[in-house]
């Protein structure tokens, strides 16, 4: 510590190191702001005809029957069987 005149100098200290993130975070943290869930909600409650683009490009057409924390089912517009899909498959979901 240094003194100039009265008041006392004290070099600033290092911040302290930020703990390392956990392996498994919890989706229900902060970056979750629940407007997907209410997003969702309303597709499944209007029965509107969506299209949903996978992370590989694939594109399928439908509406959205029923939806989870993980998954959610999509009926297919033309007819057929129902499709599960996990969420952490799905890169964007448009509206018609």
């Amino acid at each position: 510590m240094v003194r100039f005149g009265n008041r006392r100098w004290q070099r600033p200290r290092p911040p302290d190191p930020q703990p390392e993130p956990d392996e498994f975070t919890d989706p229900h943290g902060p970056g979750n702001t629940g407007l997907e869930a209410s997003e969702l909600r309303a597709l499944v409650d209007t029965r509107a005809i969506v299209t949903v683009v996978l992370k590989t490009g694939d594109q399928l057409r439908g509406r959205i029957r029923y939806y989870d924390r993980d998954c959610f089912s999509l009926g297919p517009a033309g007819g057929g069987p129902k499709i599960f899909l996990r969420k952490s498959s799905v890169l964007y979901i448009s509206q018609e």
